[in-house]
């Protein structure tokens, strides 16, 4: 078995890269919320053809977008057909999408007594990558009665010795995250300043973990 570590964790700083390097590893936090998700449904908590409705009445009389003109924001809605399934939020099937997946989500206006988020297809037709893991982690929540972290650190890392994976990162290993950088119109790289969190901050399945390469595998 060989591991090295290559490369800068922070520029600017001239820190290298270590083994032990805590990333920010932003959408793979979903696989996590898989895991956390399956077990319930292993447990036989949840049902993967179950309606999301069961658990969200967010998900109840969805309606769909039929068409929308992205210059005008003129918009027609009809209602779904069938009902948003657990199987559908895994898959990244129900209909939800994200601003930077789907110009729609981001300039749809709706108009007084429309849903604010209809579906962009009929649940189960097509696949688009959104914030159908957001939901996966709320149920997660709903059905354990824990929060999502702390489910995560009881059912997941605590049994698997990740130590090192966090939605807040402690303040003795935050010398260990890896800054992150933007490429630049001219090829060069600016690092972004780290942000502390928003107070009030809610973890979600859909990203917010850091971890190590070696937590991770």
């Amino acid at each position: 078995i060989y591991q090295s570590a290559f490369g800068m964790a922070d520029i600017a700083a001239a820190r290298p890269m270590q083994l032990d390097a805590l990333f920010r590893i932003a959408s793979m936090t979903k696989p996590v919320t898989a895991v956390a998700a399956m077990q319930l449904v292993e447990r036989g908590h949840v049902a993967l053809d179950d309606p999301a409705e069961k658990y969200f009445s967010d998900f109840a009389n969805q309606s769909v977008l039929e068409s929308f003109d992205a210059a005008t924001g003129a918009y027609k809605l009809r209602p779904a057909t069938k009902p948003v399934t657990v199987r559908h939020l895994f898959t990244h099937t129900s209909g939800l999408g994200y601003r930077f997946t789907s110009p729609t989500p981001r300039d749809y206006k709706p108009r007084a007594g429309d849903p604010a988020r209809p579906l962009l297809f009929e649940p189960g037709e097509q696949w688009m990558y959104g914030t159908s893991t957001d939901w996966l982690g709320r149920l997660v929540e709903k059905v354990s009665g824990l929060s999502l972290d702390e489910y995560f650190r009881r059912r997941i890392f605590a049994p698997l010795q990740m130590s090192d994976t966090f939605y807040d990162v402690p303040q003795a290993k935050q010398s260990r995250l890896v800054a992150a950088h933007r490429r630049q119109v001219d090829g060069s790289l600016v690092k972004l300043p780290v942000q502390p969190r928003p107070t009030g901050f809610k973890p979600i399945g859909g990203g917010g973990l850091s971890s190590t390469a070696s937590d991770y595998i």
